[in-house]
Parts: C-alpha cells; sequence; structure tokens
C-alpha cells in the first residue's frame, strides 16, 4: 500500500542486524530421509484446532486482509479467515489467527466502533464479538505510548499496553504484553474480538507516529523462550470445517478429524501427510523485499524464496500433463495465514488465467479475475527443492465464490503489481506448513488428499 490511511505511520525503524539465516538445505534423497524424521517425530501434545469463518461475499473492491501496515497492494476478496479461543487471565476470547503481524490485541468492553472517515458508526458496523471486561491482572504498562496499528484495508486500532497471563491450548505465555482496543474501525463477522499475531519480535516495535518503539516479545515468543515449547509452530488449514468436533479448548490427536484446521505449538499437527514431500527453506530477512527500504536482516515476517512455479495442462488439476510454465525466479513471498488469496507476479498470473479451459476473465463487479465453474483448471504448484505443492482445483477454483450469476467462480491466485507476493490460504489449505523460528527455516509437507 503506498498510501496508507494513516501516513504517520510509515516511518520505519532501522535495527541492529541478526545473524544471517542457515543456508538451504542440500536437496538430495540422503538428506531428505533424516528431515522426514525429524519433523515427524516432533508431534507435541499442545494441538488447537481453528475455526473457519466466512465473511458474506462483497461486490466491492474491498480490501480485507489482516496485515500491519506496510507499503504493500493486497486485496482479500470473499475474506476467509481461521480463529481460535485465547485464555486471557479468566477469560476466553475469540481471535484470528495471522502469521503477518505480532502483535496481540482485542477489544475492550467498552469500546467506541468509527466509520472509515472516524464517524461514530456503532459496534454492528465494525462486526467484533464480545470484548475482554475489567481489567488486566498486570495492569496497564505506564509511560508507554498508546498502542496504535493500522492495516492495509484502511481498518485500524488503537488501545493501551497492558499485562496479562495468555494461554493457547494448555501452554501459557505469564505476564505476557498485550494490547486492549478502545477505538477501533474494523471489518468482522460478529464472532471474533482480537487479532492473534504469531510473526517476529521484530515488527512490534513498527508501532506508533514515530516508528521507533523497543520491540518486545510477542506471545509465541514468550512461550518458547520460557522453555515451555520448543521454537517452533505449525499449522494446517482445512478448506472445510467439520461439523462434528468443534472443541477449541485442545485436541486429542488420535481422535480428531481430518477435516479440522490445527496450530501446533512446538510441533505438528495429527493431519495426514505425504512423508516423502517433506522440504525445507530458509526464512529471509526483512531487505529480501527491497521496496520495503528495510537495511536489515532482522526476521520479521515468514519471507522464503520458492525454488520454482510449476503450471501444467492437466484433467481438473489433479492428472499430470503438459508443462507450459517452469518459473525458477526465486521470488521472495511471505507466507500469510491471513491472506485468502495467493498473490504473485503478473506475467506468472495471467498464465494460470489463460490455462483455464474457457480461459478466465476479469470481472469487475468482484474486482478479480473468474473462470466458468465448469472450466477445466490447470495444474499449478510451488516447488520448495524436490518437491512441489500443487493447489488443488478446489482452491484454484472456488465454487463456493462466485459471480452474481453464479455461473463464474473466483480463481484463488491473484497478481501484484508491486511485492510483497503471498502464499495465502489458497496454498496454505494444501499442506502442512511448520515454522521453525529455532533453525530460521520452513518446512512443508503435501497434505493427502480429504
Amino acid at each position: 500500500m503506498t498510501a496508507p490511511i494513516i501516513a504517520a505511520f510509515l516511518w520505519l525503524a532501522t535495527v541492529k542486524a541478526a545473524d544471517r539465516p542457515r543456508s538451504l538445505l542440500d536437496q538430495n534423497a540422503a538428506a531428505l530421509s533424516p528431515l522426514r524424521a525429524e519433523v515427524r517425530d516432533a508431534i507435541p501434545t499442545h494441538v488447537i484446532p481453528m475455526r473457519e469463518h466466512k465473511l458474506a461475499p462483497s461486490t466491492t473492491n474491498l480490501a480485507l486482509q489482516r496485515r500491519a501496515n506496510f507499503p504493500a497492494r493486497l486485496k482479500n476478496i470473499y475474506d476467509v479467515y481461521y480463529s481460535i479461543d485465547l485464555v486471557v487471565g479468566n477469560q476466553t476470547i475469540p481471535v484470528s489467527v495471522d502469521t503477518g503481524s505480532s502483535d496481540t490485541w482485542m477489544v475492550q468492553e467498552p469500546y467506541e466502533c468509527v466509520s472509515f472517515w472516524w464517524d461514530e458508526a456503532g459496534k454492528e458496523t465494525c462486526g467484533l464479538g464480545s470484548g475482554f471486561k475489567g481489567n488486566l491482572s498486570g495492569g496497564i504498562i505506564p509511560n508507554l505510548p498508546p498502542f496504535v496499528r493500522s492495516y492495509v484495508d484502511g481498518t485500524f486500532v488503537s488501545g493501551v499496553y497492558g499485562r496479562e497471563d495468555v494461554s493457547i491450548g494448555g501452554i501459557t505465555a505469564h505476564s505476557q504484553r498485550l494490547a486492549l482496543v478502545n477505538y477501533t474501525y474494523w471489518h468482522g463477522d460478529g464472532q471474533t474480538s482480537g487479532l492473534l499475531g504469531l510473526a517476529y519480535p521484530y515488527l512490534t516495535s513498527l508501532d506508533g507516529p514515530d516508528q521507533n518503539q523497543p520491540p518486545y516479545d510477542p506471545v509465541f515468543t514468550t512461550m518458547w523462550k520460557s522453555g515451555a515449547i520448543d521454537p517452533v509452530f505449525s499449522i494446517a488449514l482445512s478448506r472445510h470445517e467439520d461439523q462434528g468436533n468443534n472443541n477449541n479448548t485442545g485436541a486429542d490427536p488420535g481422535t480428531s478429524s481430518k477435516q479440522e484446521s490445527y496450530l501446533a505449538l512446538g510441533g505438528l499437527p495429527p493431519v495426514d501427510v505425504d512423508e516423502t514431500t517433506w522440504a525445507r527453506t530458509e526464512i529471509h530477512g526483512m531487505r529480501a523485499i527491497p521496496q520495503w527500504g528495510f537495511e536489515t536482516d532482522e526476521r520479521g515476517m515468514y519471507i522464503v524464496k520458492p525454488d520454482a512455479f510449476v503450471l501444467q495442462r492437466g484433467g481438473n488439476g489433479t492428472d499430470a500433463g503438459e508443462e507450459l510454465v517452469r518459473n525458477t525466479t526465486q521470488v521472495p513471498v511471505l507466507v500469510d495465514v491471513g491472506a485468502t488469496l495467493s498473490y504473485l507476479p503478473k506475467g506468472l498470473v495471467n498464465q494460470i488465467y489463460a490455462a483455464f479451459d474457457p480461459p478466465a476473465k476479469y470481472i469487475s463487479t468482484g474486482g478479480l479475475f473468474y473462470a466458468r465453474c465448469n472450466a477445466t483448471v490447470p495444474r499449478f504448484g510451488v516447488q520448495f527443492g524436490n518437491s512441489t505443492f500443487y493447489i488443488t482445483s478446489e482452491d484454484l477454483l472456488r465454487q463456493t465464490a462466485r459471480d452474481p450469476t453464479g455461473e463464474w467462480c473466483r480463481i484463488g491466485v491473484t497478481d501484484t503489481d508491486t511485492p510483497p507476493h503471498v502464499l495465502g490460504v489458497s496454498f496454505l489449505t494444501n499442506v502442512v506448513a511448520v515454522f521453525d523460528v529455532g533453525k530460521s527455516e520452513m518446512r512443508f509437507a503435501a497434505r493427502k488428499r480429504y
């Protein structure tokens, strides 16, 4: 976003550079075998089911992307996001999960909801659920500037910092710094009341009008630094929420449904993967995306560089066929649970649109490209190491996101004129994604068909 809703938040701090990330794994069979064992044996007991939420389709080009405000053009139409329950003190607060930001915040009753133009709008307009009531046991942190965050869809939150015990699936971050929001413009579904940021501490420093606050440890960082878990979490997103087990306070891997979505703290979620597909790739520092203007190798977001993008002409997106494109340009991309679509370079995406039969077309009412719902879907995948992770036809052509006629379905990959590029939910529903901050790497394995 080149012109943020609150321009003062664009000032970015320059932080002392961290050590450079580890080099990539040598991609050979001997290296991949111990990798599979390493990841497979790290199954934790701290597995938390996540809920999928869908907002009603919009006919406007309204961005609903939940990301800290950077100069990026990102859209998230027909928003789909995932949430879990946080235990904050003695209260349970449902929040959406975001790997593209670091702060954890929730609204505090009473709070003020305003419109895009900062006019009073009423709580129903913001679409937030019931917020935190009363006071934090650790109180408000004195001598700190207010908590302020703006997002690329124009939404923003403002409040104060305080301390409280925060628990997820039985793991507690004691005396955790978090934010209570009392003034906001937001787009919610009436169920969640805040946000759980899972990115690095660096992003917490980009706060307030001066953008130069010292970073602090977010919830996940506090948990692993305390020794409660290893410095790793993993995510498995399912495209359809199971209607059976909706327990959100913890999960028994022996009884949980493969249709549920999970956040696993310290290891892997209980879903089936193809063990032969495990691959790893380095997490890069912030200046991997030059357009952001950072001069530091400090890690803030989960930035990776795929080895290739592969486009094939295949039967309904499942059968291998004629290879149309193999783009080996190592483009930096963000792995972001908060983005419904995947945002990739325009030239590549235009080739994907053309590979649909009949070809996809732009529909102005949706602000995106759509294809006939009965179109033949190409096969598109993202390669890390020796493994290519294909986006299934269900995710590449979403039958549940249609234009007003009902005949055209939304494509799960779209283009962006400027970085960052993003692998969002349309990609993540096909893999288990391991975020290993201890080794500064991400690992992926293909989900078995579900």
